[in-house]
């Protein structure tokens, strides 16, 4: 198990991130923003769609997918979302796993979501079952500029999976650009070996398209999130996409990854197999971390929003995320992951 971490390296680690683990007051350096991502754990609708693999999730299907349990489950979703800032909402919301636009436009309505006015950014996407990433956003705060959905490069050109979610806008009068990703699942070799050739299409996918911003603009405001379906000390994460536990801005193009230190610290997102990981991740631009004034992470508020009430609290699974199904039973939760987030503010220059 991963948490069982030997003490230099949690002494080392600390020693590197140590500049971004004070939470500064937010009393007179701006209003706090909070900036979530949550895997909702198949937001189905219950219609069938012939065009994707989405049976199971009807009345009829395997799953018995039926309108009240669908209304429970946005409704559990909301709820979730609606917390993770307290009373203010947050700011934005990268979602994956969501079927498509009707899904969404029921979530933004459904109470207690509805009452923060959100809209939201959505494609449809050439995943076999049919999900989608999408962003949430409060229009008072954040106003999209323009939206994209990026293709992965995959060497095998049959395959397909989840677009990667390009949403630019003005955070508090701000130019910033958010990535909304939800990689493809590692598969295991014929040897038991695990593959993770179509994480490092994504990994490179994305690092590409960063590297373009970049150049035009090395104070560029830049927003990674998602669910990568790898952990934050993978060369996947670190080699590939460049994201790495430090802060430091000599080393400008790397992106800072907010939850590598909860990693560290034996703390995930999705348990699996006895162990939590730390699946779902938001890293960020250096220039966020810079302190010339402007939009900044508030060091140290990266978290895992965890209530009491989304986890089990009893038996075999306790502290782990209620679910909405086991395989096929259906138990009513909310969803398999626990939503990640960070705050950001808009300091004086």
């Amino acid at each position: 198990m991963r948490h069982l971490i030997k003490t230099p390296l949690l002494l080392f680690t600390f020693f590197i991130l140590i500049g971004c683990t004070k939470t500064p007051s937010s009393s007179n350096k701006g209003k706090l923003n909070t900036i979530a991502f949550y895997n909702t754990e198949d937001l189905f609708d219950t219609q069938n769609n012939s065009k994707t693999k989405d049976y199971a999730f009807t009345p009829n299907g395997g799953m018995q997918w039926t309108e009240e349990r669908y209304q429970l489950k946005l409704k559990n979703i909301a709820t979730v979302i609606a917390g993770i800032a307290g009373d203010d909402g947050p700011a934005i919301v990268g979602l994956a796993e969501v079927e498509n636009r009707q899904v969404m436009e029921h979530l933004i309505n459904t109470s207690p979501l509805k009452k923060y006015k959100y809209s939201f950014v959505h494609y449809d996407m050439p995943d076999s079952q049919g999900m989608d990433v999408a962003l949430l956003y409060r229009p008072k705060v954040f106003k999209p500029t323009s939206t994209a959905s990026i293709k992965i490069d995959f060497k095998d050109k049959a395959y397909s999976s989840r677009d990667i979610l390009q949403v630019k806008g003005e955070l508090r009068g701000e130019l910033v650009t958010i990535y909304v990703n939800h990689w493809p699942q590692r598969i295991q070799t014929r040897r038991g070996r695990a593959d993770d050739s179509k994480l490092r299409a994504a990994a490179a996918t994305l690092r590409r398209e960063i590297n373009k911003q970049q150049a035009a603009d090395p104070k560029a405001k830049i927003i990674v999130m998602g669910d990568f379906d790898t952990e934050p000390r993978t060369p996947v994460m670190q080699q590939v996409l460049k994201a790495t536990g430090r802060p430091n801005p000599a080393y400008n193009e790397e992106l800072f990854n907010t939850h590598f230190l909860l990693y560290v610290n034996g703390l995930g997102s999705y348990h699996s197999r006895g162990d939590f990981m730390m699946v779902d991740q938001i890293m960020i631009s250096k220039s966020l971390i810079d302190e010339q004034g402007g939009l900044q992470y508030v060091r140290g508020s990266a978290g895992i929003y965890d209530p009491v009430a989304i986890k089990y609290t009893l038996g075999k699974y306790k502290e782990t995320p209620r679910s909405t199904y086991n395989g096929n039973l259906y138990l009513g939760g909310f969803s398999d992951h626990f939503p990640v987030y960070i705050k950001v503010r808009k300091a004086k220059r």
